[in-house]
């Protein structure tokens, strides 16, 4: 399950201790008001033991019992408070410790436009070169501004068209793991092609197993919960294609391979993908500062960020949210995917993370994914250097 740690209740108010002055003015009102009554109400002599017992000591006893009961009652108040907020910070410990699993990426590749021509998306990207250009859609009806992949047909052809080159890049992937670990498969595709899960199950000739049916970051979100205690990996398998494609998009088929294990120098790509943030309200900057949290990622750390999807690099939504929890996340270094690509759709985040871990390992420093998928749902992740080993 996603980590949120605004779920958590909030921390106990502390207990005001009891004011003495009051309890010695009540004291003090008690003792005149038992000898007054004693003094008016005794019958007989004034005089003797039960006498000035009553009068004097039995107020004083009356007012040190009600006393003592309510200094008991503040310490407990007070063990109480401190027990549950020693709770909450526990809790809130565990959670950041959950939020902050990772995985080590082992393999990737990328399908679209820019690869099959022999250019490198990321660095097309970084130079801002757009691909993106009027083309007549599948359909000989329309004209949009779109990057497509060089196939005609139509989505299910052209993604079986690619089956042998996705079986061949994923087997070779999957030959760096030991032989030993479980390997989860998924394939995040769009409505317009069939699933085809099985038919890569058999191309890889790998033990492979499904994993539960999500779309998204909320497959890394659920692997990394549910498959930590145990060295596993997970291969995740996307595509958009499009019949009719809208405006300013792009075709994308990607394939990338993470384990929650760190493999030996030989086989690592000395990258790691962490936990995604998923935001489902339009509060960016608490997703920012949360995925940053997860990535430990400090405020002033020298990031990169790699934006798709939406209106996210245009309005003023994502700068500010950079300005308050990374102001080193400028504008000149936010880079958008969908004016060189285009938005991939149910593929884009993993491209964006594709891209976003290309040039961490050549930069050498941590960057930053958002994906806009609906204008009420953001997807942030953060992609760091492989500087440390063991469970996280």
């Amino acid at each position: 399950m996603p980590v949120n740690l605004d779920a958590i209740p909030d921390k106990a108010l502390d207990i005001t201790r009891p004011a003495t002055v009051r309890w010695i003015i009540s004291g003090v009102m008690i003792f005149l008001i038992g000898a007054g009554m004693t003094l008016w109400f005794w019958p007989g002599d004034r005089t003797g033991f039960k006498f000035w017992f009553t009068a004097t000591c039995l107020p004083v006893l009356i007012w040190g019992s009600i006393f003592s009961l309510r200094r008991i009652a503040y310490k407990l108040e007070r063990v109480g408070m401190a027990s549950w907020n020693k709770e909450r910070d526990q809790v809130i410990a565990s959670e950041i410790t959950r939020g902050q699993r990772s995985a080590w990426l082992v393999g990737e590749y990328l399908i679209n436009a820019l690869e099959t021509d022999g250019m490198k998306t990321h660095l097309a990207v970084l130079k801002r070169s757009p691909i993106l250009e009027p083309v007549l859609t599948r359909d000989n009806v329309s004209i949009v501004r779109h990057s497509a992949l060089p196939d005609r047909g139509r989505s299910d052809d052209i993604l079986s068209s690619y089956v042998n080159d996705i079986c061949g890049n994923a087997a070779n992937m999957l030959a760096r793991l030991p032989t030993d670990i479980p390997c989860y498969i998924t394939f995040d595709a769009c409505d317009s092609v069939a699933d085809i899960t099985d038919t890569l199950i058999s191309g890889t000739q790998y033990p492979l197993r499904r994993i539960r049916n999500i779309s998204g970051f909320s497959i890394l979100d659920y692997w990394l919960d549910k498959h930590h205690d145990t060295p596993s990996a997970l291969l995740v398998i996307s595509a958009q294609l499009y019949d009719i494609p809208p405006q300013d998009s792009g075709e994308s088929i990607t394939i990338m391979l993470v384990i929650n294990r760190q493999l030996p120098v030989k086989f690592s790509s000395s990258v790691r993908i962490h936990r995604p943030q998923i935001s489902n309200d339009t509060n960016l900057s608490q997703a920012l500062n949360k995925a940053m949290l997860w990535g430990k990622l400090p405020k002033t750390a020298q990031l990169r960020g790699w934006v798709t999807g939406g209106k996210l690099a245009s309005e003023e939504t994502w700068s500010l949210a950079c300005a308050t929890n990374a102001p080193e996340l400028t504008a000149q270094r936010s880079i958008n995917i969908d004016t060189v690509a285009g938005y991939a759709g149910t593929a884009a985040p993993w491209q964006s993370v594709i891209l976003a871990a290309r040039q961490c390992y050549i930069d050498e420093e941590p960057q930053i994914v958002a994906v806009e998928s609906t204008p009420s749902c953001h997807q942030l992740c953060a992609v760091t250097p492989a500087t440390s080993s063991g469970i996280v």
